[in-house]
């Protein structure tokens, strides 16, 4: 049973059933009024002019690419009647998998487990329809080449999820062994060679062909040369109806897959066209005669030199090479609309010049071969290198997108457009998304400027291995809080996040010419050069006061008659508090994970406060504008982030500089732990106090009015020199959290994780109803498969060993049994310390089974031995104030 309203229909029944309830004959109720939108009501076809009552279809995907073949072969298969429109032909020269060029990197490649597991799907599914339609699919493998340490250390970390997979990866690091086995390479200064053979060299106009024909043989039909002219939206702001070259298809479900052509579908509102946070980057690939090298045949592996983003794949009848950086990419100039054709340059051999240089010096008998045909060709690039995917817009209802795939479409494609069937079939994803749902994005990410400039760059990385601290340098210095300037004098590192600069850690250096902005990412192996000024800040808000900028930091005014119901229906905490009160809770989907999770303090009767992580400004919001919808309650949302500098004054003074700032009696009986009051300090009013630090130090974050942040600012720094407060930056507070075992949204925890898993059960009030209340109960009873530790690390060296990035391997008892989410050095622990979970699908996981095994966890394919915590531990604390409530894991 599956609930199908997002079709259209608001009952549980199997799709079959509804599907077969709609007669072809059925007369939808809004066909005789879109004459009205000036859309000719014909039905689609070759060219021919009807008057036959329009089309339906319960799925319209635009583009006949991979991604849109992928979801249309999904929901076909499902029994979905699909229609698929593209204005050219299947697996057009500008598809998504133009950039891969049949080249498909094998699941290890991918850190992040949402990718690799979609990756996966993705081979799985490839695997088998070669096998049905025998077209090229050759697991030749692929060889990647690191001469670097930072590509040393990432081929390490692929070789150890690859056997995590069981897949027989080989770490080659003698170079007479590569010389051996690869001998057109010139070797000289590389540290490794990856051998992984489950990468895969196919057919991509073989692959689109074979998706089309099963897609056609489940019910599914392809309109070819047959563009969408325009999407129609109507009552409720939902879609019922797509105006193409041929004519009218009613359907309530659209799915935006048109590629590098996704900003130009027009829709016929206010807004008239889509903007989405992709932008197209050109590439460019030589493709040339066979190498003279003997032994070269179509099982050569492709070759991958990591640290110059070069690629070439050599074959008995031809070569072909590319690579990727930054000068040699340029951002594409958007045709008028969806009808015009790209303006697509003609290879440059001055910019290609470097790609080619690159690859000779890896393998010199490139230099023999002939020109050949230099190509040029169009990808979709989004601002953070993750595919857009999901709902377009709150909005606009049954509007579906699926690309951006930053030259991965191959990988992607299959799997996500599994995903993506499913969602538009339950209604919600199945999965966790977050890192690729394209509620990620704010409006400014859809700026065209914006992405003109950050798009090059993320082109550059395609090849690239990216972690967590990666920062780029382009389209920075967009969103700064008012006292941007006063912290870059203070020797502010500024990171961004959702356009937002926001301070890392502070320098000694003040002077107000040096570049304040932190790109690329931190060292893979050893002490980075932040750990000096860091452990400064730590101690700061451990023993004295430490100030940190939050306000980055989604801030959202919900109110009105009915906000306590539905904060109570969405909510898995009470938040009937009296006025005043401040809740940490969780928002849970229907199956007990976390939509957000954020603090909610009660300001008036009807009126609440709410902060959520700086990713979830348009996410939460949209959770909330769901449920009002659903059950049409009198409830606001206004979006206050803007109008707020947020100060967290964190550590055991905070509270006697709090109250000389403000004048008040701010003891913990009259200002407890999770309060709210509105306060004064100095001339300014209007200030919101919240006793929560967001890091387990007793303190307040301070939300002050825009117009008056400077001065409040200046105040609480000249204050504070009485107890040596000192600026600290956002990496401190991690250090604080993870440390005090606090989970971090987006990165810990998600929508496929339950606070029965993270430990924060406690925080559940089961005596009231909320969405995810019965997964919830019904794990408490049962017992969980997954639960997330705290892995102290031993033998350890900080100066010479690789540092945990998250995602390591976690072994008990030798054998892989989970992975690791985020990490930082533990100071006052004095190792390293990771969060992550422990996973056993056979068992379970109880307190027993963690606490009766011996555990590893792999870095670099070298593993460590580790002491698990099941609960926040307990750290020296100079304030004796710190209530024992305030801990975020019991």
């Amino acid at each position: 049973m599956v609930p199908v309203k997002h079709l259209g229909y608001d009952v549980k029944m199997p799709i079959c059933r509804v599907l077969r309830s709609v007669s072809p004959r059925t007369t939808w109720p809004l066909a005789s009024s879109v004459r009205a939108y000036g859309v000719d009501t014909t039905e689609p076809g070759d060219g021919k002019k009807t008057t036959k009552t329009p089309m339906k279809a319960d799925v319209v995907v635009c583009g006949a690419g991979l991604a849109g073949l992928s979801v249309a072969h999904h929901l076909a298969k499902k029994g979905v009647r699909v229609a698929v429109f593209d204005k050219d032909c299947v697996n057009n020269a500008h598809s998504a998998s133009g950039t891969c060029m049949g080249l498909m990197a094998a699941p290890s490649f991918f850190a992040d487990r949402t990718m690799h597991d979609i990756t996966t799907e993705s081979v799985k599914l490839y695997e088998q329809l070669a096998h049905k339609y025998r077209f090229m699919y050759s697991k030749c493998g692929r060889v990647y080449m690191a001469s670097s340490d930072l590509a040393l250390w990432n081929s390490r970390r692929i070789f150890a999820r690859s056997h995590l997979i069981n897949q027989d990866a080989e770490l080659v690091d003698d170079q007479s062994d590569m010389l051996a086995r690869w001998p057109m390479l010139d070797v000289e200064n590389l540290q490794a060679a990856l051998f992984s053979p489950d990468d895969v060299v196919l057919d991509t106009a073989g692959l689109c062909a074979a998706l089309a024909s099963e897609i056609r043989a489940n019910g599914g039909r392809i309109f070819e040369k047959n563009a969408v002219k325009k999407v129609l939206i109507g009552d409720g702001n939902k879609v019922f109806a797509v105006a193409t070259d041929g004519g009218l298809v009613e359907t309530r479900t659209f799915v935006n897959a048109a590629g590098i052509w996704s900003s130009m579908i027009k829709l016929n509102t206010p807004m008239a066209q889509t903007r989405i946070a992709m932008h197209p980057c050109t590439y460019t690939y030589l493709m040339t005669n066979a190498l003279p090298n003997s032994g070269i045949s179509d099982m050569t592996p492709v070759f991958v030199d990591m640290d110059k983003s070069t690629i070439f794949r050599a074959t008995d009848y031809q070569t072909i090479i590319s690579g990727f950086h930054q000068n040699g990419i340029s951002a594409l100039n958007l045709p008028n609309n969806l009808q015009s054709d790209w303006n697509m340059p003609t290879g440059d051999w001055d910019k290609f010049y470097l790609n080619l240089k690159n690859a000779m010096k890896r393998c010199p008998s490139i230099g023999q071969l002939d020109a050949g045909e230099l190509i040029c060709g169009a990808e979709g690039y989004t601002p953070d290198m993750f595919p857009v995917l999901g709902e377009y817009s709150d909005s606009v209802r049954g509007f579906y997108v699926i690309n951006g795939f930053n030259g991965k479409g191959l990988p992607y494609a299959g799997g996500m457009g599994s995903l993506l069937a499913d969602w538009i079939i339950e209604g919600t994803p199945n999965r966790d998304v977050s890192k690729v749902e394209s509620t990620r994005f704010l409006d400014l990410h859809t700026n065209p400027q914006y992405l003109v400039e950050r798009v090059p760059e993320v082109a550059s990385k395609t090849f690239e291995i990216v972690h967590h601290s990666h920062q780029c340098q382009t389209a920075r210095n967009l969103r700064m809080s008012p006292i941007y300037h006063q912290l870059r004098n203070k020797g502010a590192v500024f990171g961004e996040i959702m356009g937002y600069e926001r301070p890392l850690w502070f320098t000694n250096d003040v002077d107000p010419t040096r570049n304040s902005l932190l790109t690329g990412q931190d060292p893979l192996c050893g002490k980075p050069d932040w750990f000096p000024y860091v452990a400064r800040e730590y101690e700061a808000c451990r023993e004295r006061v430490g100030i940190i900028d939050m306000t980055s930091f989604a801030k959202l005014e919900v109110g009105g008659s009915g906000v306590v119901q539905l904060l109570q229906k969405v909510c898995s905490a009470n938040v009937d508090k009296p006025v005043g009160s401040t809740v940490y809770t969780g928002m849970q989907n229907e199956r007990g994970g976390y939509v957000t999770d954020c603090t909610i303090s009660r300001i008036a009767d009807d009126k609440f406060f709410i902060v959520a992580p700086t990713v979830q400004q348009l996410r939460c919001a949209n959770w909330l504008r769901r449920w009002i919808r659903e059950t049409g309650l009198n409830v606001y949302i206004n979006d206050v982030t803007s109008m707020y500098t947020a100060l967290n004054i964190v550590g055991p003074s905070s509270r006697y500089l709090m109250q000389d700032v403000t004048g008040q009696n701010l003891t913990p009986t009259e200002f407890p732990a999770f309060a709210y009051r509105e306060i004064d300090i100095g001339m300014a009013t209007g200030i919101r106090a919240i006793s929560v630090t967001h890091c387990g130090e007793l303190g307040w974050v301070l939300y002050i009015p825009n117009e008056v942040a400077q001065n409040v600012y200046d105040r609480i720094v000249d204050a504070g020199q009485e107890y040596s407060a000192l600026h600290a930056g956002y990496y401190t507070l991690r250090h604080l959290r993870i440390e005090k075992f606090y989970v971090y949204w987006g990165q810990d925890i998600s929508s496929n994780v339950t606070p029965v898993e993270c430990g924060r059960t406690f925080r559940v009030d089961f005596g009231k109803d909320f969405i995810g209340r019965d997964a919830l109960f019904a794990q408490t009873e049962t017992g969980v498969n997954k639960r997330f530790v705290q892995l102290l690390i031993d033998k350890h060296d900080r100066e010479r060993d690789p540092w945990p990035q998250g995602r390591e391997i976690i072994f008990r008892d030798g054998i892989p049994c989970g992975w690791t989410t985020s990490a930082t050095y533990g100071f006052t622990l004095g190792c390293q310390v990771c969060i992550g979970y422990i996973e056993n699908h056979e068992f379970g996981v109880s307190p027993v089974h963690i606490n009766s095994g011996s555990y590893e966890i792999d870095i670099g394919n070298k593993r460590f031995p580790a002491r698990v915590n099941m609960h926040s531990p307990s750290l020296p604390m100079v304030s004796s104030e710190h209530p024992i409530h305030y801990r975020p894991t019991q």
